[in-house]
């Protein structure tokens, strides 16, 4: 019996997948199966879905789930799809779905939810117990389908869960692909109807669809918010995206690097839909994505002519269905991309496009729906887009409205790709090593910490060289203490100022809104401008005077009259830095002094990107853009677990720092890349040092020669001293450095 059991309890019934090997949304998942047991009756859910992020499988494994529970609840999932032409015809179909799934259920029988069936024969296989309520509904369905009234028929077909017994499992109805629904009159009613009938239902539903038009839905039909709850599905996150990249690569046999795996997660920014449809391209062509090139000729194929491409074009079809318009729409957008071209009010857009004020308002509508535009009624902002839907709109105004060669835009396109992806990667890789900013910042709370945390001179001559056990005892009796604010606010400084997107990653630089007390007036405001200032060595003054300069000229076109400047680096500030942050009053402190803060108010530090296995670490980055300091970052973390002195941890640092740079420098690597592997024993830390191209003689020349001006072979020198002990290995491309530190 228990066997039995748990088989029903794992039956994959409409889900594309075995609920083994569906990732990434697993509390989302929790919730929307629990819905209904968790607030009875009448309550509804909105699955506020941003563009592409995916949710037909989710709503599917629910499905599956509550199936398989075998409680009194009976799923009921209906997606709306563009073979529907007529609200009507969409309604009938919604009609047979429900009573079809809710025979299979009754009847314990998956299968039957696959099947294709007519009323007439779902009546004849309706159990005994469900046969009179089930025929009297197709019966009134009958009567109803000739009255000629087409609205009283599609709130009739969709009221039909209304009209089980209460005696009976009470239907759960969940509502796909909602955005499907518009193209059958364009203005959006259609969705509202569906909203309405379900809201004043005594039963529990879900609606999932794009944000914008799910809410406007919900507007538009007068839905009493204090009675629906809101599951917003935005990107996954990374950890979850890498898995979904994993289980499918599995599954579609498609073989991958642990790096492109990581570029499929950045280039698509997480939206499973992107992601899956890519993997079952590189399936079908029966590739391998183990370079660059290969991932992004697939991407660059798919964009072209694929389902990316098609559902790019879908979309603007529905939005333009002429292709006169859809052309001059084109065209407006790609112009509009960048700079002032960006806004521009209601009527500028209409003498460009040449339409009806209805016909535009629709189009807009459309546009903003799927967030390539803001449009509020008056004015039009054009969104800056995924990656992707930038790549397309170049691509078809180039080849609609230019006429240029489809060889050529290929081919171009092809190579802008492959000019982003190390750009990303390196964007990533140096995003895996931020200090936090914004968790550590939304934790401060009027609470009271240890002033030199803030100040880096004081710290660094109390506390330079001494083991953490001794710095946190010190901190403990420290008398010296300043109050932090309430935080009320955090957001990237990018969002208040775009500039700074050209000198750091979104993280690295926020803006918290505060009081510095309970109370809450003009004269207690405060804003913290905050900054993770990138530097191999100590800050100096010229960086100092630059960040300081930078953040005060935004607080002042923003208007922010009290404000407080907090820079944070990783080695420290130099002293003539020290004195430029003295007269812009500003906070100063090291990584070190960060994650003692963080320690003190029991915020977890950002986490890294490694893949782990045992005592064994294992990290591939790409040469230049400063990628050593990720390498560096990333074994002070893992040195300080082994209780590594201070001044051996910056020893390590700066030998990996080097012998990164002279990989990048003397290799003649074809993929540019520098492989790292860091073995942690109980004594001692191995770091191994890689590049494809190496050559032996090479390395064995500048190691022999020690005493050679050339960069490398001094480079070599200062390893030797840092480390323990120091050896070249071949390997089958070339030569590795291998570096051996022992914990003292």
């Amino acid at each position: 019996m228990s066997a039995n059991r748990g088989e029903k309890n794992t039956r994959r019934i409409l889900g594309r997948v075995n609920a083994t090997e569906f990732v990434g949304r697993a509390s989302e998942l929790q919730r929307l199966v629990s819905h209904p047991q968790v607030v009875g009756d009448a309550r509804g859910l909105l699955l506020l879905m941003s563009p592409a992020a995916g949710v037909s499988e989710l709503m599917r494994q629910a499905y599956d789930e509550v199936f398989n529970q075998r409680r009194d609840v009976v799923p009921i999932l209906f997606a709306f799809t563009r073979n529907e032409t007529t609200a009507v015809s969409a309604a009938i179909e919604f009609l047979n779905t429900f009573l079809l799934q809710y025979v299979a259920y009754s009847r314990d029988e998956p299968l039957l939810a696959h099947a294709s069936l007519t009323l007439n024969d779902l009546a004849q296989l309706a159990p005994a117990e469900h046969l009179d309520w089930i025929e009297a509904l197709i019966a009134a369905f009958n009567r109803e389908r000739f009255n000629n009234d087409e609205r009283a028929l599609v709130r009739f077909c969709f009221s039909a869960p209304q009209r089980v017994p209460p005696r009976h499992a009470k239907p759960f109805v969940m509502i796909d692909a909602a955005q499907f629904v518009e193209h059958f009159n364009g203005d959006g009613k259609f969705g509202a109807e569906i909203l309405r009938v379900f809201a004043r239902s005594n039963l529990p539903f879900a609606v999932a669809g794009l944000r914008r038009q799910i809410l406007a839905a919900a507007h538009r039909a007068n839905c009493d918010f204090t009675a629906l709850d809101i599951l917003r599905l935005g990107r996954l996150a990374d950890a979850d995206a890498r898995d979904l990249v994993e289980q499918l690569s599995l599954r579609e046999q498609v073989s991958l690097t642990n790096e492109i795996r990581d570029l499929l997660v950045q280039q698509f920014e997480g939206s499973p839909f992107f992601i899956s449809t890519l993997l079952r391209a590189a399936r079908q062509r029966n590739l391998a994505l183990e370079t660059y090139v290969a991932c992004e000729q697939v991407y660059v194929d798919e964009l072209m002519g694929g389902r990316l491409g098609q559902y790019y074009a879908g979309v603007l079809e529905e939005i333009a269905p002429q292709p006169e318009t859809r052309q001059s729409l084109l065209r407006l957008l790609y112009e509009s991309r960048e700079g002032d071209g960006r806004k521009a009010a209601f009527s500028s857009w209409r003498k460009r496009l040449g339409v009806e004020i209805e016909e535009l308002e629709r189009m807009l509508h459309g546009l903003h729906v799927h967030e390539f535009i803001n449009w509020d009624g008056a004015m039009v902002e054009v969104l800056p887009g995924q990656p992707s839907w930038n790549d397309y709109l170049e691509s078809r105004f180039r080849l609609e409205v230019n006429g240029d060669a489809r060889a050529l835009v290929i081919a171009e396109l092809l190579a802008g790709a492959l000019k982003r992806a190390p750009q990303a990667m390196a964007r990533h890789y140096r995003r895996s090593r931020t200090l936090g900013l914004r968790d550590l910042l939304s934790a401060f709370d009027l609470q009271s910490v240890p002033e030199i945390l803030f100040h880096y001179q004081s710290f660094s001559d109390k506390y330079k060289g001494a083991e953490l056990e001794e710095i946190e005892r010190g901190l403990d009796t420290e008398t010296n203490l300043i109050k932090l604010p309430q935080v009320i606010h955090v957001a990237s400084g990018q969002s208040f100022a775009p500039q700074l997107k050209e000198i750091c990653d979104e993280e690295r630089c926020m803006f918290a809104h505060a009081f510095a007390d309970a109370a809450y007036s003009d004269s207690n405001e405060v804003v913290w401008l905050v900054a993770e200032v990138d530097s191999k060595l100590e800050v100096g003054k010229e960086l100092a005077e630059k960040w300081c300069t930078l953040l005060q000229s935004v607080a002042t076109k923003l208007g922010l009259e009290h404000t407080r400047i907090w820079l944070i680096a990783n080695e420290g500030f130099a002293d003539d830095a020290l004195a430029v942050l003295n007269n812009h009053g500003a906070y100063r402190s090291s990584r070190q002094q960060l994650e003692l803060l963080m320690a003190r108010l029991n915020v977890t530090p950002a986490k890294t990107g490694l893949q782990t296995e045992s005592d064994e670490f294992v990290m591939i980055v790409p040469m230049g853009e400063d990628n050593e300091l990720v390498a560096a970052n990333t074994v002070e973390q893992i040195a300080r677990r082994l209780n590594f002195q201070p001044e051996a941890i910056n020893q390590i640092k700066t030998a990996i720092v080097e012998a990164c740079i002279n990989a990048a420098e003397h290799s003649f690597s074809p993929d540019r890349k520098i492989y790292q592997r860091f073995r942690v024993e109980s004594d001692k830390l191995t770091i191994t040092i890689a590049s494809r191209g190496v050559t032996p003689a090479n390395i064995s020349e500048a190691a022999a020669d020690e005493t050679t001006r050339e960069r490398r072979g001094w480079g070599l020198k200062l390893i030797r001293t840092l480390m323990d002990e120091v050896e070249f290995e071949q390997v089958d491309e070339g030569t590795s450095l291998r570096m051996t530190k022992y914990v003292r």
